[in-house]
């Protein structure tokens, strides 16, 4: 098990079972932990590091989904090569990050991801994987139980089209969740949702047991890359966003699946009004970009998650800016000094105003509260203004 302070006491980090604790100083000192500087300094809400980065290794891609918020297909301009991955994943171990998660574009066309990957075990860092099956193999699959997870995506079942991806992609995902478990690789489903295939989650989650992955995670649709040009005609619709938590947790007690949604849909569980003091035991939070996460290019500059544009802080200057940059301070104090109807919301310190990079694509000010939240699609209605 691994521990980093945090003004707050620290964050305890496990692999078997996999998760990460916050936790106050008292637990630290039972863990035998000393007592660190921080802990003389007030609590600002700012972590030491982020505990995850979203790490695009490459922008190349065999398959050109409708929806790819990377706008992936042809290798970008000035990807960084081996040499300086782990340059970049020594630096992120060395600053204190728990995970690195591997994706692209297809990381799998990258002839080094094992390497990356090993490499990234060497110096601390649990590497996790998303891919689309299709470029997997039987000994790749065995290669890859060095990863901590591996999600496949897959948008719904077969015989469905849902408009982001081809069926022959599903018999590819099929057979690829087939050889990460004979593996013996963690593995789980990634389905990114909007209105064309909501209907079929239920659909999902039924396949998902029969095959015998550990969780499913659902993440919204976004107007990022190639789903700028669909976001309109597949969001989610408000029914649908006002549906979808009771809906996966009844799915999820019926077929005995972990389920995870991404910080895109906490305005849609907050919405049914859960518990605060729950929210914040199980360190549920919404847009937590330029802190608890952020993402990185395949060029090797910051974003402040994967789906807002690049900034020009290079991974490698990540610990020097990471404290006071304006570009993370925009994300971190946006909740201190929130518009309407944010401004007056119970759950303003978990949602934290719900997607940047929706509001960003909506309003072309990514400081207006998200658009989709029921509680903000009310609020309008009602005043008329929308």
């Amino acid at each position: 098990m691994k521990y980093r302070y945090e003004h707050f006491g620290g964050i305890i980090a496990s692999e078997d079972p996999p998760f990460l604790a916050f936790v106050d100083r008292d637990y630290m000192k039972e863990l035998g932990c000393t007592p660190s500087h921080l802990w003389d300094k007030e609590d600002t809400g700012i972590l030491s590091a982020p505990t995850e980065v979203h790490f695009a290794i490459t922008n190349r891609c065999n398959n050109k989904c409708s929806h790819c918020y990377m706008d992936s297909g042809g290798e970008a301009e000035n990807e960084i090569d081996l040499v300086h991955i782990k340059k970049a994943l020594k630096a992120l171990a060395e600053f204190g990050v728990f995970h690195v998660a591997l994706g692209g574009g297809e990381a799998l066309l990258r002839e080094d991801l094992l390497d990356i990957a090993r490499y990234a075990r060497e110096v601390g860092l649990v590497p996790n994987l998303t891919i689309s099956g299709s470029s997997l193999t039987e000994q790749l699959a065995v290669k890859l139980t060095l990863m901590g997870q591996i999600n496949i995506s897959i948008d719904a079942p077969f015989p469905h089209e849902n408009g982001y991806r081809k069926n022959t992609l599903f018999h590819k995902a099929d057979s690829a969740i087939d050889l990460l478990l004979k593996a013996g690789v963690p593995t789980g489903i990634n389905c990114v949702v909007g209105k064309d295939n909501f209907t079929y989650i239920p659909e999902l989650f039924a396949y998902a047991k029969k095959k015998g992955v550990n969780e499913i995670e659902f993440l919204r649709f976004k107007p990022a890359g190639r789903g700028k040009n669909l976001y309109h005609k597949s969001k989610t619709t408000y029914k649908q966003n006002m549906g979808l938590i009771p809906l996966l947790a009844g799915l999820s007690r019926k077929h005995d699946i972990i389920t995870k949604i991404d910080c895109s849909f906490i305005p849609m569980l907050c919405v049914h009004r859960p518990s605060l003091d729950y929210l914040k035991a199980t360190a549920t939070y919404g847009c937590e970009a330029g802190n608890i996460l952020l993402g990185a290019k395949s060029n090797g500059f910051i974003n402040g998650c994967s789906f807002l544009p690049s900034s020009d802080i290079s991974i490698f200057e990540l610990k020097t800016r990471w404290h006071d940059d304006e570009y993370f301070n925009q994300f971190r104090r946006w909740h201190k000094n929130p518009p309407a109807p944010c401004n007056t919301c119970d759950y303003l310190c978990v949602c934290k105003g719900g997607c940047r990079a929706v509001a960003l694509f909506h309003y072309g000010n990514m400081n207006m509260p998200d658009p989709d939240c029921p509680r903000v699609v009310n609020y309008h209605k009602k005043r008329g203004t929308r």
